[in-house]
């Protein structure tokens, strides 16, 4: 979220450059560093891209109304 105090304020797509800006900005906190470093480490290997969310949407995310943060390139 760019703003941990508004559930609104998911960021729904980050790729590097974003993923940079948001560091730069400190927009981003501890807990969810590793799972986008992560998401990062999964891409390099070959996967296409990562959603972040939260367990209570993994029905849903199996549309393409997905809810939480996609991970790109």
């Amino acid at each position: 979220m760019e703003n941990v105090d508004n559930d609104d304020s998911v960021i729904r797509n980050i790729n590097k450059e974003k993923y940079r800006q948001l560091l730069a900005e400190n927009k981003l906190f501890e807990g969810i560093l590793p799972k986008i470093d992560n998401a990062f480490d999964a891409i390099n290997a070959g996967v296409k891209e990562v959603l972040i969310g939260h367990a209570a949407d993994l029905v849903q995310n199996t549309t393409e109304a997905t809810a939480g943060t996609l991970i790109t390139r």
